[in-house]
């Protein structure tokens, strides 16, 4: 018999996971005006370089895939809700 696993909060199974869902614009102004989100752009740094969000955090797509989903530690602020675009 197998013991029960201990959960990682570090690596949360699907259930575990924070729920995803959709914002308009005005929401996402809202959120971060108030202080209770932070935007990510997640197009390539070169991009982010040459324009974008004042405020904005830089992760590219391509840095959250070869983490399987999950971004550097101590990258995101864990207080907020991340909102995540590319333009």
């Amino acid at each position: 018999m197998t013991p029960p696993s201990t959960p990682d909060p570090a690596n949360p199974t699907p259930d575990e996971a924070p729920a995803v869902s959709g914002l308009t614009a005005a929401q996402a102004h809202e959120l971060v005006a108030a202080g209770n989100g932070v935007l990510v752009d997640t197009r390539d740094r070169r991009l982010f370089d040459n324009t974008h969000v004042a405020g904005a955090l830089s992760l590219p797509l391509a840095v959250i895939e070869a983490a399987q989903g999950q971004p550097p530690v101590g990258m995101l602020p864990p207080d907020r809700t991340i909102i995540l675009y590319c333009a």
